[in-house]
C-alpha cells in the first residue's frame, strides 16, 4: 500500500509540475481543507499560518503540540490518520515515523535544491525547512556573560545557579528531549543503564534537583522578567529568542559550550493516509507553497527562524544567523533514537520533582 500511495504522490506532482502545480509562492490553493501536526506552531506561528496561507487559497486545520506529543498522535491515530501533513519535529522523530510507514515519500519540491545540502531526507520523506539551535539562555541584563554559565553541567555543579535555572516537567517536546540528548551523550557507556555510565544518571539527577520546575503555560521568559521569581536562565530554541527577546524587554545571552549544541532540523513530511486525488493534490501545492523561499523569508522575518532554505536564509536576522553559527555537538543520533523513550520515562519515574 505504502508504494502504491507513494506512485501516485509521484504522478501526481508529475502532472502538476507540467501543468496545475505552479512552482514556490506562485502555487494556490482550492481551499480543501487540510489537517496539520505540528510542534512548530506556539507563539502565534499557528493564526499566522492559517492566515497567511488562506491569503493564496489554502484553508487550513492546525493542530500544535510538543515533538513527542505529537509523534505518539501520529502513532496512536495511525490505522485512521487525521492530519495530511505535518512539519517541525525532528530526524530522530521523523525517522520513527518513517520506520512506523506513518509517511509516505514524495518527488522533491521545486525548493527542495535551495535546502543546505545534507539536511533533507535523502529517501524524500521529508524535505527541511528550518534550522533550530538548541541553547542554554539567560537574560543579560540580569547575568553578566562573565557571571554567565558556560555549559549546562555548569547549572548543577556551580551552587550559584542553584534554583535558578528553569527544569522541565513534561519531557515530551523537542528542545526538552534535545537538551536531554546533549547532555546524556556526553556520558555513553555500552555497560551503563540504558547505555549511559552511572556519572551520566547522576548528572541528570543533579540537573533535575536543582532546578526551579517551569511554571505550567508559563514561558520561560515572564520567568525571568518577573520580579518574584527566582529563574533567570533555561533552555531555548533559536528562533525564539528575537521573539521573546522584542516581547518582554529582555537581552539573551547564550551559553557556548566547547562541545558544542544539538540542533533540530525541522522538515515537512505528508502523512501516510488514503486521501482521494483532488486533497492528495492540495497537499503537495501546500507543501510546494510552505517550503518556498518567499514563505520560508516571510516565516523568518514573523518569528525569526533561521531557514534551511539558502534564497530565504538572506532575509534572516543576523542575530539568527549568528546563534546558529554555533558548532554543533556530535551526537550519535542512533543511540538517541533507540533510548530517548526510555531516557525520559528513567528521569520522569526517578529524577522529577
Amino acid at each position: 500500500m505504502k508504494r502504491i500511495f507513494a506512485l501516485i504522490l509521484s504522478v501526481l506532482f508529475i502532472l502538476g509540475g507540467c501543468s496545475a502545480l505552479a512552482e514556490g509562492a506562485d502555487t494556490k490553493g482550492t481551499g480543501i481543507e487540510l489537517t496539520v501536526y505540528t510542534n512548530s506552531g506556539s507563539s502565534g506561528r499557528d493564526e499566522w499560518l492559517k492566515e497567511r496561507a488562506a491569503q493564496d487559497g489554502f484553508t487550513l486545520a492546525v493542530l500544535e503540540d510538543g515533538a513527542g506529543a505529537i509523534q505518539q498522535r501520529l502513532i496512536g491515530e495511525a490505522a485512521n490518520p487525521i492530519a495530511d501533513v505535518v512539519f517541525g519535529l525532528n530526524a530522530i522523530i521523523w525517522n520513527d515515523l518513517i520506520s512506523r510507514d506513518i509517511l509516505v515519500a514524495y518527488d522533491a519540491p521545486s525548493w527542495a535544491s535551495e535546502v543546505s545540502e545534507g539536511l533533507n531526507d535523502p529517501n524524500g520523506y521529508y524535505y527541511a525547512i528550518v534550522k533550530q539551535a538548541i541553547l542554554l539562555a539567560y537574560d543579560a541584563n540580569q547575568v553578566s556573560e562573565e557571571e554567565a554559565p558556560k555549559d549546562w553541567p555548569d547549572l548543577w555543579e556551580n551552587e550559584a545557579f542553584h534554583g535558578k535555572y528553569e527544569s522541565q516537567i513534561k519531557l515530551t517536546g523537542g528542545t526538552t528531549r534535545n537538551v536531554i540528548d546533549g547532555i546524556l551523550t556526553r556520558y555513553v557507556d555500552p555497560d551503563g543503564d540504558l547505555g549511559i555510565s552511572d556519572e551520566g544518571w547522576d548528572a541528570m539527577e543533579a540537573f533535575f534537583a536543582n532546578g526551579t520546575p517551569v511554571e505550567d503555560g508559563v514561558d520561560l521568559y515572564a520567568q525571568m522578567v518577573n520580579p518574584d521569581s527566582p529563574v533567570l536562565m533555561g533552555q531555548m530554541w533559536s528562533s525564539g529568542v528575537l521573539q521573546y527577546d522584542e516581547q518582554y524587554g529582555t537581552s539573551t545571552g547564550v551559553a557556548v559550550p566547547e562541545v558544542g549544541i544539538p540542533y533540530a532540523v525541522e522538515g515537512v513530511g505528508v502523512v501516510n493516509k488514503q486521501n482521494d486525488e483532488a486533497k492528495q493534490q492540495e497537499v503537495l501545492n501546500f507543501i510546494e507553497w510552505f517550503g518556498s523561499a518567499q514563505i520560508q523569508g516571510e516565516w523568518c522575518e514573523q518569528f525569526g527562524t533561521m531557514p534551511a532554505n539558502e534564497k530565504a536564509a538572506e532575509k534572516a536576522d543576523p542575530r539568527q544567523v549568528e546563534l546558529c553559527s554555533i558548532p554543533a555537538q556530535d551526537i550519535d543520533w542512533a543511540l538517541v533514537a533507540a533510548n530517548i523513550d526510555d531516557w525520559c520515562e528513567k528521569i520522569t519515574l526517578q529524577y522529577m520533582q
